[in-house]
């Protein structure tokens, strides 16, 4: 039997996190190769270099490409998604997959999906059929790869009816999970002291919040100023503070200024770029809270049970478990909010009573077991557009 190659591209921590579990099903998959072609922030310093968590993984990288330019406006990010597209025709023209997989909305996914189109290699878009009501290019970017994908690895019911409402034909559509949750519940338990030693911090049992705040492409010139609140807010607490840098959208360096800033006069806050998969997880165990806008507020924290305050217009609309609080910029309702997530115990018993609509955690088998067994041909490339008869 012949054996499949399956790549997967990423270009950030946060997307390889999610990544990773599919990854690693695939190749322990009878049949199935996985590689991963690397690009985006995981190649530079400023994003923490995050491409030796996949080195440290073993998996074979089948290409670094270079993208991420030093820029901190709307401009860089299109120049980048060119710089992919490049690298991933000179990447085919020498080594061609048998399925890429893309994850989620970033640039890398709407590259990956654009050259695989055109070398008529069947892409495999995961995470399709979500949707925010924060007006961010994300969700145009991943409902565009939606129509050119041809196999849909969803994470909620929701998301496939989604998919099914813009034409997509049911057989393509599967719903796996969220594979975020399998790197959640594999990842062995840290004893509270054993995670300050990894921190590289001294707070001494002193309770503490996750601080993630991404800039949104609607409104990324006043990022400076959201974090300068979100930080202001948080130092005037007794919390401990650990900050992850943010992604690499336009505004973040405004928003990695403010971080210094904080980190510099308030020692109960630390600072981190990149943290081992092991320790990133567990540090959200231990949290009190996670504030900010991340989606791992939305996806992972309801398995934690971890209350989180999103902040702004970012996940707005977002499909989300009882442990999220939405409050808009202002600092009255970001403090509110704070004191409701760490001392409200009616609240808490609450989230650690919440249901996520994400799946159980056994998302990356799925996905490998389907790539296994999903024949490869004219019928899997011509897709059919679906149109409700009943529509003139």
């Amino acid at each position: 039997m012949t054996r499949r190659t399956v790549h997967f591209l990423t270009g950030i921590r946060s997307e390889y996190d999610i990544l990773a579990p599919v990854i690693r099903a695939v190749a322990d998959e009878p049949g199935l190769d996985a590689g991963v072609i690397v690009t985006g922030a995981h190649l530079t310093g400023l994003h923490g270099g995050s491409i030796r968590q996949i080195e440290a993984d073993g998996h074979r990288i089948v290409a670094r490409i270079d993208s991420l330019l030093a820029s901190d406006g709307l401009g860089g990010r299109v120049k980048g998604v060119a710089l992919q597209i490049a690298g991933l025709t000179d990447l085919f023209a020498r080594e061609r997959p048998d399925f890429l997989v893309v994850m989620g909305d970033r640039e890398e996914v709407i590259t990956g999906a654009t050259a695989a189109v055109y070398h008529h290699i069947p892409l495999v878009h995961i995470g399709g059929g979500d949707h925010a009501d924060d007006g961010n290019v994300d969700n145009l970017i991943r409902h565009a790869v939606s129509k050119l994908a041809h196999l849909h690895m969803v994470t909620t019911e929701l998301s496939g009816a989604r998919l099914r409402a813009i034409g997509e034909e049911p057989w393509r559509i599967n719903v796996t999970g969220a594979s975020g949750l399998d790197r959640i519940l594999a990842t062995p338990p840290m004893e509270r002291a054993d995670l300050d030693r990894a921190l590289g911090v001294d707070w001494n049992g002193r309770p503490y919040v996750v601080l993630l705040y991404h800039p949104t492409i609607t409104d990324f010139e006043g990022a400076r100023a959201h974090m300068a609140v979100i930080t202001d807010v948080l130092e005037k607490t007794d919390l401990a503070i650990a900050v992850m840098a943010p992604n690499s959208d336009p505004g973040n360096q405004a928003i990695h200024l403010e971080i210094e800033a904080l980190t510099r006069r308030c020692p109960r806050a630390k600072a981190f770029t990149f943290l081992e998969r092991g320790v990133f997880v567990n540090m959200l165990r231990h949290a009190r809270a996670m504030v900010g806008n991340s989606s791992a507020g939305i996806l992972e924290a309801p398995s934690l049970a971890l209350p989180v305050v999103n902040i702004g217009i970012r996940q707005r609309g977002r499909e989300h478990g009882d442990n999220v609080i939405f409050v808009d910029y202002g600092r009255e309702e970001i403090e509110a909010a704070v004191r409701r997530a760490v001392g409200d115990e009616a609240f808490r018993a609450v989230v650690a009573r919440c249901r996520t609509p994400y799946g159980d955690g056994n998302a990356g088998r799925r996905i490998a077991e389907i790539l296994a067994r999903t024949e490869i041909g004219p019928d899997l490339m011509n897709k059919k557009f679906l149109m409700d008869r009943a529509q003139p």
